[in-house]
């Protein structure tokens, strides 16, 4: 059986686009909060740029979460 080699990836971009809504705040406002580029941070949700552990540290440290909140997947959420 074989399996996505980006599902992780895509799971990641998907929490932090829902989180992101949840909060109400823009890329724009999280990039800054990241310390990021709104460039980037819009690639990474778009599944298009891949993210080291420590980006997924700073980007869940803007959004106010644990990191490991954006490997999971929600009970509501199918990949």
């Amino acid at each position: 059986m074989a399996t996505d080699p980006h599902a992780l990836r895509k799971l990641v971009a998907l929490n932090i686009r829902i989180r992101r809504v949840e909060l109400d705040i823009t890329q724009e406002e999280l990039a800054h909060r990241a310390e990021l580029s709104q460039a980037y941070l819009s690639g990474i949700e778009r599944n298009k740029r891949s993210l080291s552990i420590d980006t997924i540290q700073r980007i869940a440290d803007a959004l106010g979460i644990p990191a490991h909140d954006l490997l999971r997947p929600r009970s509501n959420q199918a990949l």
